[in-house]
């Protein structure tokens, strides 16, 4: 064997090593720091300088476990969080996350941000940013029927055109947006979806117009990817200058133009509310943040 030929065998056992070990030796495309150690026990959030600025912005919504469907309590309607933790509301003291938990049928457990505004600013903008895990999510809906597998953890809903302190003048009983896990959604499982409303029409059959045509496809579904076991995945959603945004750890996933809703208040909420049946649903936060920017 020659010189030269003994230089390009080396070179080509090199490269092939390389190849092989490429699972091993390539960094991951996002680095994750190491993750606390969930220890169970319960601790006042407001003890928590890392959620200080999104209680002091919010009250909490909760559900008694197990209570009639869509009923709740409110608490904290100042935004004064200090003596409240329970059982399904509080900062697991190992691993600095705040937990949102609810047990029971279309009941709930969320922050609402107390700010109602306006998206049609083109200057200003409001972020909400939440690093969320949910916590066996199948093990949430196993006994929930199959059409009812679904769990919502981020919402933009909507206070009508004005506050009158109920519901709001003009309230649609329909959030703008809400970003949901989803046990199977034709054949796609364990994902987080966007679900946004495409018109600003009440088309519940109580107080709206169900038979409107435009009712009947009224919104969009968007995937925003697989839901991981063990990593918090980040959403950013921003709303302003007639937009809504979402991007999921720092890939935008939607770029959704709101002409239709400049007239309406908007809100934000987070944590937990049950779309599925003889369950408990178990969000950890590992960030929570609220902003309004001016560009």
């Amino acid at each position: 064997m020659n010189l030269n030929h003994l230089k390009l065998s080396t070179i080509a056992l090199a490269l092939l090593s390389t190849v092989g070990c490429s699972t091993v030796d390539v960094p991951a495309a996002k680095a994750v720091a190491p993750m606390k150690t969930v220890t169970g026990v319960q601790v006042e959030p407001a003890k928590y300088p890392q959620f200080a600025e999104i209680l002091k912005a919010s009250k909490l919504q909760i559900s008694v476990p197990n209570a009639k469907p869509g009923s709740k309590e409110e608490m904290a309607e100042d935004g004064n969080f200090s003596g409240i933790v329970t059982e399904n509301f509080y900062v697991d003291q190992g691993s600095e996350a705040l937990v949102f938990k609810m047990e029971g049928y279309k009941l709930r457990n969320e922050l609402r941000v107390l700010e109602n505004f306006k998206t049609n600013d083109p200057h200003t903008f409001h972020r909400l940013t939440a690093k969320l895990l949910l916590v066996d999510p199948y093990g949430s809906i196993k006994n929930s029927p199959a059409k009812n597998n679904e769990m919502t953890v981020l919402q933009v809903h909507n206070k009508g055109t004005a506050d009158d302190g109920k519901h709001g003048v003009g309230y649609i009983p329909h959030p703008l947006l809400r970003v949901v896990w989803l046990g199977d959604r034709n054949g796609v499982k364990n994902h987080y979806w966007a679900v946004i409303k495409t018109n600003a029409l009440d088309c519940s059959k109580k107080t709206g117009t169900p038979d409107n045509p435009e009712c009947k496809d009224s919104y969009t579904k968007i995937d925003l990817g697989a839901a991981s076991a063990t990593v918090p995945t980040k959403f950013d959603i921003i709303v302003g200058g007639e937009k809504l945004v979402i991007n999921v750890d720092g890939e935008t996933k939607v770029d959704h133009s709101l002409s239709y809703w400049t007239h309406m208040l908007s809100y934000f909420k987070a944590g937990v509310y049950n779309q599925f049946k003889d369950g408990q649903s178990n969000g950890h936060f590992y960030q929570l943040e609220y902003v309004t920017e001016t560009k």
